[in-house]
């Protein structure tokens, strides 16, 4: 399906007034009862990508607000018992975080390979399935991190978690639930072109933007985590 502006109108939809127009003889022709409706004959009609990539700037910008009023959040609180703040990072668990990272910019570049190499069905295929792998021992690599981090964030073990760590898990389990639905919708990309056609170009574009963006979002919370 594509749209055009203004609108939107498809395009058999106005080939069809324009014929009508030319049938019922009006002196001006379809030129002029086009313009009438707002029409024009100079109109292109957008393409699947870009009626894709618009769709997924604004589901971004929405991911933006909600990632940015929970980085807020955190630097209020921290602002406000900075004094006492101790912390959710220890050095042990630097090392995980990293490899965290690691992985995830490996799924990003992954995805932007793939998107760059569209014409090459196989390869696009190949890289699509690297950038599901490494999404997937992401959120392995951070499950296991978090073992010792519920401990730390109860220290008494009386279920009452420190701040601190509640933060850090709060903002750690936002991220990896995006990032799970990313795998998902990797999975999904993978499933419907399995065989010889290949991922189509939209499907990998808007994989490219939403890996791009949770790669970026990730550097921001690991930079607040290490820096607070």
């Amino acid at each position: 399906m594509s749209f055009s502006t203004p609108g939107p109108l498809h395009d058999f939809e106005r080939s069809a007034r324009y014929k009508a127009r030319e049938d019922s003889g009006h002196p001006d022709g379809a030129g002029a009862g086009a313009a009438a409706r707002g029409v024009s004959r100079s109109e292109k009609a957008a393409t699947e990508a870009e009626v894709l990539g618009f769709g997924m700037r604004l589901f971004l910008a929405s991911l933006t607000m909600i990632f940015g009023a929970t980085f807020a959040a955190y630097g209020i609180i921290w602002f406000r018992n900075r004094a006492d703040w101790q912390g959710a990072v220890t050095g042990d668990e630097v090392l995980g975080l990293v490899g965290a990272t690691v992985l995830l910019v490996v799924a990003d570049i992954a995805a932007m390979r793939a998107f760059k190499r569209v014409s090459n069905r196989t390869g696009a295929y190949r890289l699509t399935a690297v950038t599901l792998v490494a999404a997937l021992a992401y959120i392995v690599v951070q499950s296991i991190s978090w073992v010792p981090l519920l401990a730390q964030a109860d220290p008494d073990g009386d279920g009452a978690l420190r701040m601190e760590g509640f933060l850090f898990l709060m903002l750690t389990f936002a991220h990896a639930a995006h990032v799970l639905g990313g795998v998902v919708a990797n999975a999904v990309v993978l499933f419907r072109s399995a065989g010889d056609k290949g991922p189509s170009r939209g499907a990998l574009q808007l994989l490219y933007q939403y890996w791009r963006f949770l790669t970026v979002m990730w550097v921001v919370v690991l930079g607040m985590l290490l820096a607070m």
